[in-house]
């Protein structure tokens, strides 16, 4: 999520170190192109040709299929002239860009990997309408170009974008970089561990689009999933002999372009491997904080169910998170429940107890084969009723990042 002002100073380290920058950044669309870093070699060579591109106006304009051709007649690096293009499209956006209001995370690999599904499982899960989910699976039609969600995880508002995989639209993004891949977060890279014949053309569309990163000075957190890795291929060996030779070129890759990244299994058939994988992606891009996360969880359900105070902890009676009005209710909660804990974790039962004309509960709860324990006083005994009411099940991914 980029400011404006770092837009603009992003578009400028592209250009010369020596330009004297004009009062209104769109004035540069104007200028001519030696203000771009690294074409001053063929500057007159270009704006002599029959291209007739003299202003950065003129070579935003330029169709790329020309100017490989030309690259190809004057013995110039196609790829340099690519680039040149798209930062003169890149100032051509300038004055128009009002910053993003959330962060973007794209989802990225060739056709039949799995995206769509991947896309609609976080989409129906973070809007809340799970019992779409079956249906969803049966419905999938393939990503036509580029299609945008509004997620919000937690406190972190996402824009995921879904990119189609199909060749004709890759190819739309590779040649247009500026309109897709600027002011990104964090990529989720999927590869279909089932299609093993299709394994180098994905890591070649991984590689591009790690070059065309680096060219435009984004440093994107890496998520690569090995998907549609199924419950039933865990008993194949073959696979785990592909997710060795993948993890080992891809590491190369994202560490030959210094990009930091994580590499999971996932299947939307186990689909809290793909929840997992997404919030911890959103957990360490947008730098948040696990434990406030939670705490945040645990008041929004504390507030729904009518309760004053609700703290988490562990089987060890550690406490994992907490809304509470205040520091001494905290901590008599947690000595309640330490109090009690052989009965919540041995006996597996809910406990009530009557404390100074209050009322404490605490409950086991099992989230994604972890047990919890929700606690909390009130000044009744609803306080049992309101406790055994259903978790979040927007816990589930947190409470794996913070207790495994």
């Amino acid at each position: 999520m980029m400011s404006i002002k770092r837009f603009h100073e992003k578009i400028y380290s592209l250009l010369v170190p020596d330009l004297i920058r004009p009062e209104k950044i769109k004035d540069l669309k104007d200028m001519d192109i030696d203000i771009i870093k690294g074409i001053q070699d063929y500057a007159d060579i270009i704006k002599s040709s029959k291209l007739k591109v003299k202003k950065i106006k003129d070579l935003a304009k330029l169709k790329i299929e020309k100017a490989r051709e030309f690259a190809e007649e004057h013995d110039i690096n196609p790829t340099l002239i690519e680039e040149w293009i798209t930062i003169a499209k890149l100032i051509m956006r300038a004055d128009k860009y009002r910053g993003e209001i959330a962060k973007k995370v794209m989802l990225l690999g060739i056709d039949n990997a799995g995206k769509t599904a991947i896309s609609k499982t976080l989409t129906i899960k973070y809007r809340g309408n799970l019992q779409a989910f079956g249906q969803m699976l049966k419905d999938l039609l393939p990503t036509k170009g580029a299609v945008q969600d509004r997620l919000k995880v937690s406190n972190v508002n996402v824009m995921l974008w879904d990119l189609g995989g199909q060749q004709q639209y890759r190819k739309v993004y590779l040649e247009e970089p500026e309109r897709f891949f600027f002011d990104t977060s964090a990529v989720m890279y999927v590869i279909d561990i089932q299609d093993e014949e299709r394994f180098d053309e994905s890591i070649d569309y991984l590689e591009r689009i790690v070059k065309i990163f680096h060219f435009l000075k984004e440093n994107p957190y890496f998520m690569v999933l090995f998907h549609k890795y199924d419950p039933e291929l865990e008993m194949e060996p073959k696979y785990q002999i592909f997710i060795k030779d993948l993890t080992k070129r891809i590491s190369k890759i994202l560490t030959d372009a210094n990009i930091k990244f994580q590499m999971r299994k996932s299947s939307v058939y186990n689909d809290l491997t793909v929840f997992n994988a997404f919030t911890e992606l959103i957990r360490i891009f947008a730098n948040v904080d696990v434990q406030d996360t939670i705490n945040h969880i645990l008041e929004k359900h504390a507030i729904i169910t009518g309760l004053d105070n609700l703290v988490l902890f562990d089987l060890s009676g550690v406490r994992v998170g907490e809304y509470c009005q205040s520091k001494e209710i905290s901590e008599l909660i947690t000595a309640l429940t330490i109090q009690n804990l052989q009965m919540l974790v041995m006996e597996d039962e809910q406990v009530l107890v009557e404390f100074e004309g209050q009322y404490f509960s605490a409950v086991p709860v099992y989230l994604d084969g972890k047990t919890i324990i929700l606690s909390s006083i009130h000044g009744d005994p609803s306080v049992k009723e309101k406790l055994s009411q259903e978790v979040p099940t927007e816990l589930e991914p947190w409470l794996e990042s913070l207790m495994e």
